[in-house]
């Protein structure tokens, strides 16, 4: 290479290399996903062995001016994060993946974090939890993270009332247990007045003394109409705001024209549903065979012809994976003009539907099935107390506006299939449901409990038929189904039900195959006795969950080999996908019908199963804590008073007591119980007293005070005034005792018999503490 002039070198010396400038290297940092070495930096930018000093200089002199920062990981900016570290999740984004920050980084230019979620590989974690994860730098200020493992379950986001405390104000808890208030910290965009329903998070603090919470949204006041509701729909994270996308997407739909479905329209088929539901999702017909069997009709609305795979529709319907039903308020999966108008199937419209053709004999076995699409007009809207009232005969048929013998013809095929239900002796769990009455302005008056009558019986059975048509069509065309699986019980649970048999006279065997006859030779002779009600809520604990899968285990419940649900894609993402996959199978050979899977894969749809169990178990949650909050409300008014009760938990701090039969629960602490040193036997569900004999067990009769209630929680604390089990020596020795302390027993003052406590830890075979 010729020599410049006045360039000395010799005509064999390298070339120098010009020096990047700190700009340029910065830059090349920042976009390495993890801190590069400088081997790393040498190699971008082509820097020879002899010239490694020299960049080694100029990275040094940048380290030691602040732009950069070194240790064994590499080069990196001073804010670039940790390749490993732990997070805690703060929201989720409109994409379904979790947003985070730091713990214990607190500076004000934090860069964003994009935790991306797996929900196959496990229960995802929940807002406020703390997870380790793996960082990857994928921009200046972005992020994106991987979980290793979620490290906590503990609840960083805080829920409660804003009680006044001075010149300042403290958060009462709204979780049920926590009793002790928060420090509120001012915000200065917030406004807050004693009685609010706040949102806050909790602030790092040492110890135990002094937690501090600093306010993130004011829910409004906690007395106000839908103040349970809007707390149920912040605390469970529940999507209740549809994306303008998804709003624009259900506007301008139509329904489908009659070529390729079948014409329905003409068979009476009818709804029947609650009074207040506003989705009507099936349809149904019966009329005899000739065979002596039925022929049925089961009408579905056809919610895959509206929500295309990958819409905004569709995305947003997987976020959320089911609708939420609270006490005041409904949360629907899709957009009202698709739930309430062009998929609900109101009388005398024309309505798109996938309809089950099933055919069974007189004794409810089916014969034969067939799913494809049709159109309908249902015949008429009616009510659960409508029917049942047809039933019972206190009401003729003609009076419900439907063609003659419509409504009969639906009892008898429903008697067939009633039959084939007891020949396969599914679960026959008797309880209750629980529903909040509430008067025309919305305010609760009332806790409802209702059996289930024959028409909503009558229903369920047909639906059941239908989901199980759903199932066998996918396995029989080898089409992907999303089932719906309940596996057999834990035997560890199931073993504490031995006891609770011999009480009732019965004999519940472990370590055999359960099925759920055994269960339910348990539950009938119960049946009309008082220990029904804890029998009924002891088998209900000792049974697995109900998720769905791609992998078929059978429902256990159920009695059934293959099942899916299929009749509430209005409502249940699960039933859209099984939909779709029918789509599939119809369209046999033919290619990428727009309303089918799309050729997702296994491992896709097994995502999405996680993830739609989970919603449905936390919509599940959110409504069993409104209702809580609603009883506890109503008994608010009846503080002090002495009520009926039934224990039906026993724990190594108390009992849960069902008030009134079931309008609600309250906690029955040990110090609320006769005075006494309590063993716990976790075996036989007791609690013992030492000295005075006395012995509470699940399904005896008290009388109780109501001594506190807490709203916002849900909780109603008592304290014992009557009932429970003792020894004819230590009944005297209560006797005495309530001579000198009073009527009521309840044992206000020494709460331990043993001196100061001693056992307090409770180590050894059984507590030998008492409760608190």
């Amino acid at each position: 290479m010729a020599r410049k002039p006045g360039d000395s070198r010799p005509d064999n010396a390298p070339e120098k290399l010009a020096m990047p400038d700190e700009a340029s290297v910065l830059d090349y940092i920042n976009s390495c996903a993890v801190p590069p070495s400088l081997r790393d930096v040498t190699r971008a930018f082509k820097i020879g062995q002899d010239h490694r000093a020299s960049m080694r200089r100029m990275l040094r002199d940048m380290a030691e001016r602040g732009i950069l920062a070194g240790d064994r990981r590499g080069i990196a900016a001073p804010d670039t994060l940790p390749e490993i570290a732990v997070l805690e999740l703060t929201e989720f984004d409109d994409n379904g993946d979790g947003m985070a920050r730091q713990v214990g980084n607190d500076g004000e230019n934090q860069p964003e974090i994009r935790v991306i979620l797996s929900r196959r590989a496990g229960r995802a974690p929940a807002v406020g939890q703390q997870v380790l994860a793996r960082l990857a730098r994928v921009g200046p200020a972005l992020y994106e993270a991987r979980i290793i493992r979620v490290l906590d379950r503990q609840q960083k986001r805080l829920f409660g009332v804003v009680v006044p405390a001075g010149k300042g104000f403290r958060l009462q808890p709204a979780d049920r247990g926590k009793r002790d208030s928060l420090v509120l910290s001012a915000h200065d965009k917030i406004t807050l007045k004693a009685g609010d329903l706040v949102e806050a998070e909790l602030l790092p603090s040492r110890g135990y003394i002094g937690k501090n919470a600093r306010v993130i949204t004011n829910l409004g006041n906690a007395g106000s109409p839908g103040a349970f509701s809007a707390l149920a729909l912040a605390e469970f994270s529940i999507r209740h705001q549809f994306p303008d996308a998804a709003t624009s997407e259900s506007q301008g739909l139509k329904i489908p024209p009659i070529k390729g479905r079948r014409d329905l329209r003409d068979h009476p088929l009818v709804t029947i549903d609650g009074a207040d539901a506003q989705d009507f999702d099936d349809a149904v017909f019966a009329e005899p065979a000739e065979n002596g069997g039925w022929r049925l009709l089961i009408a579905i609305a056809d919610v895959s012809h509206y929500v295309r795979p990958d819409s905004a529709l569709d995305q947003e319907a997987r976020k959320r994976g089911n609708s939420v039903y609270l006490p005041d308020r409904v949360v629907p999966m899709l957009p009202e003009a698709i739930s309430n108008d062009l998929c609900s199937l109101r009388p005398h419209e024309d309505r798109a539907v996938m309809v089950a053709e099933i055919q069974i004999d007189k004794n409810g076995k089916r014969l034969s099935h067939h799913i494809e699409r049709a159109l309908i007009r249902s015949h008429a809207r009616l009510t659960y107390d409508q029917v049942q009232a047809v039933f019972d005969g206190v009401m003729d048929e003609a009076d419900c506006d439907v063609p003659h013998g419509c409504l009969h013809a639906l009892f008898g095929a429903w008697r067939a299939l009633n039959q084939d239900r007891q020949d396969r002796e599914p679960l026959a769990l008797n309880l209750k449901e629980r529903r909040v009455v509430m008067d025309e302005t919305g305010k609760a008056i009332a806790i409802s409990q209702r059996s289930q009558t024959e028409s909503q019986r009558l229903i369920e059975d047909f639906m059941i038929a239908a989901n199980v048509a759903a199932a066998d069509s996918l396995i029989a065309s080898r089409q992907p189904c999303v089932f719906r699986v309940h596996d057999t019980p834990d035997p560890k649970k199931a073993a504490n039900l031995s006891k609770l048999a011999e009480s009732v006279g019965g004999n519940f065997t472990t370590g055999q195959v359960l099925r759920p006859h055994h269960f339910n030779k348990v539950l009938a002779l119960a049946e009309n006795t008082p220990d029904a009600l804890t029998v009924n809520e002891a088998v209900l604990r000792s049974q697995a969950k109900a998720v769905y899968s791609i992998d078929n285990i059978g429902h256990f419940g159920l009695s059934l080999r293959n099942y899916a649900h299929f009749t509430s894609p209005i409502r249940r993402y699960a039933d859209l996908l099984v939909h779709r996959s029918l789509v599939d199978a119809a369209a046999g050979r033919k290619t990428g019908p727009k309303d089918g899977l799309k050729g997702m894969s296994l491992d896709q749809i097994a995502e999405i199963c996680t993830h739609i169990s989970e919603t449905e178990a936390n919509a599940a949650a959110a409504e069993r804590r409104t209702i809580d909050r609603f009883a506890a409300a109503l008994f608010e008014a009846r503080l002090g008073a002495v009520v009926d009760g039934i224990i039906v938990a026993i724990t190594g701090f108390g009992a849960f007591v069902r008030l009134e039969d079931g309008a609600a629960d309250g906690l029955l602490p040990l110090n609320g119980f006769p005075d006494d040193f309590y063993d716990y036997d976790e075996a036989a569900q007791s609690l013992d007293g030492r000295h005075n004999g006395w012995r509470f067990v699940m399904g005896l009769s008290l009388r109780v005070k109501v001594t506190e209630v807490t709203p916002v929680s849900g909780g109603i604390l008592l304290e014992w005034v009557e009932g429970g089990l003792q020894s004819e020596i230590s009944g005297r020795k209560s006797a005495k005792y309530a001579k000198k302390h009073g009527a009521n027993t309840s044992g206000r003052g020494n709460r331990t018999k043993s001196g100061n406590g001693r056992n307090a830890s409770g180590h050894g075979k059984g507590s030998k503490r008492k409760r608190r």
